[in-house]
């Protein structure tokens, strides 16, 4: 494992340290002054030759720290190299997968993006508009497992009128083709009615998306009707969409 030089500055982070570091061998040490290199020097790629200690470049993320990657140099060609900085870069990684992680949280339960921006205030800065462009970035890398043996359908309802006779005709479509699975006439829409309908062209043991509008009894019927129910709800009467 990598050699850490302790000071009375990092001592009492030696732990950390020691796990930041765990995955690099002897070959590395970091420094008393928070120096990451080898413990020996380089051999040139270029030509051969032993090369020597060249400083060090700094790696700053603001607000959440620095690291200092050792330098080396030739002394007979002057190539220039510097070490290898994967932990920083994993170290990043993983305080920015939690911080979306907490993102994600506040808006399940509906924080604002100002909101969470306020909230982070306590922890680590954000704008508003970093949190939602984060926000998306993590939605889009969600990784979606596939669902198998299941069916999409659009159920709607219409409800012809002829002189003071009301009917209500329910219908099913296949989502794919938009053909219609089914379709009959009847004198109420009622709860009962709408289940016997599904029942009779559903498979209930067989996981169903069904895209509907908002009305306040859908999710009741749909709940009732499906062992495995998945509904989403596609707009309000008026045809926007939520």
């Amino acid at each position: 494992m990598v050699s850490v030089n302790t000071n009375l500055n990092n001592f009492s982070y030696w732990e950390i340290l020691r796990e930041i570091f765990e995955g690099y061998s002897a070959e590395f040490v970091y420094t008393a002054a928070g120096i990451f290199r080898r413990t020996k020097p380089l051999v040139c790629p270029e030509c051969g030759t032993q090369m020597n200690y060249n400083g060090y470049n700094t790696y700053e993320k603001r607000g959440l720290g620095s690291v200092k990657i050792g330098r080396h140099i030739c002394p007979c060609c002057d190539n220039k190299c510097e070490e290898e900085r994967s932990f920083w870069e994993n170290l990043k990684g993983d305080f920015f997968e939690i911080i979306g992680r907490m993102y994600n949280l506040m808006k399940l339960h509906h924080v604002s993006y100002q909101g969470i921006s306020d909230i982070m205030e306590l922890i680590y800065p954000q704008g508003k508009d970093t949190i939602l462009n984060m926000f998306a970035d993590s939605v889009e890398k969600t990784v979606i497992p596939p669902i198998e043996d299941f069916q999409i359908v659009l159920y709607d309802e219409q409800h012809p009128k002829r002189g003071r006779t009301q009917k209500f005709r329910l219908t099913l479509l296949d989502s794919v083709t938009g053909q219609p699975i089914a379709e009959e006439l009847h004198e109420s829409k009622n709860s009962a009615t709408i289940t016997a309908f599904l029942t009779k062209y559903l498979d209930p043991s067989k996981r169903t998306f069904v895209v509907t509008d908002l009305d306040s009894s859908y999710p009741r019927v749909f709940k009732a009707q499906s062992k495995k129910p998945v509904i989403y709800q596609r707009g309000d009467r008026r045809g926007r969409r939520v």
